[in-house]
């Protein structure tokens, strides 16, 4: 009885660790300060742009390659979400495309991808990974939602889905509707 009572609680162990790493889903952070964009090989929909410069707007930052059927998964929502906030200045979509295979390093390969999907965002071509790794990433697709005061305040890891759209959608539209405390 005893072993086997140990075996449901391994078991029942495995399926939160396997949960946990398998992404998707909501996850809320301890505001922290978003990492300043670094070694970006190539701008791409934009000129460079920096964390500093995009104080008062919210960001969503996503992680992704163009090699990936979970990154193609996802943009039916960035395209939704481009056509939702289009016009709306104090939103700014911005992919880092950190490849994971040497072909997805071609730049010409990843705008033609962009525009067979519609894909229209600010991407930084992150080919020596170094915002992958600033920013502590771990899957690709992942979506951080970035406050008007340049803190990470929510992010999600894995294909949105339905679910996942509406989430970061909500919580897009709260970040928008948030009034920042004026600085002493």
């Amino acid at each position: 009885m005893k072993r086997k009572l140990t075996f449901v609680v391994v078991l029942l162990l495995s399926g939160v660790v396997l949960a946990r790493s398998s992404g998707g889903g909501d996850e809320k952070t301890k505001p922290v300060p978003a990492p300043e964009f670094t070694g970006v090989t190539e701008w791409i929909n934009t000129k460079p742009l920096t964390m500093a410069d995009q104080k008062g707007k919210v960001l969503v930052v996503h992680f992704w390659t163009n090699g990936c059927v979970n990154c193609v998964n996802n943009y039916p929502r960035y395209r939704a979400w481009q056509d939702k906030y289009k016009g709306d200045k104090g939103l700014v979509m911005i992919g880092v495309h950190t490849p994971e295979f040497k072909a997805e390093k071609d730049v010409d390969r990843i705008k033609d991808r962009m525009a067979k999907h519609k894909l229209s965002f600010a991407v930084a071509v992150d080919n020596d990974s170094a915002n992958w790794k600033a920013w502590g990433n771990r899957y690709w697709p992942c979506v951080y939602l970035v406050d008007k005061t340049g803190h990470v305040r929510h992010y999600w890891e894995g294909e949105l889905g339905d679910d996942g759209y509406k989430a970061m959608t909500r919580t897009i539209d709260a970040l928008l509707a948030e009034q920042p405390a004026k600085e002493k």
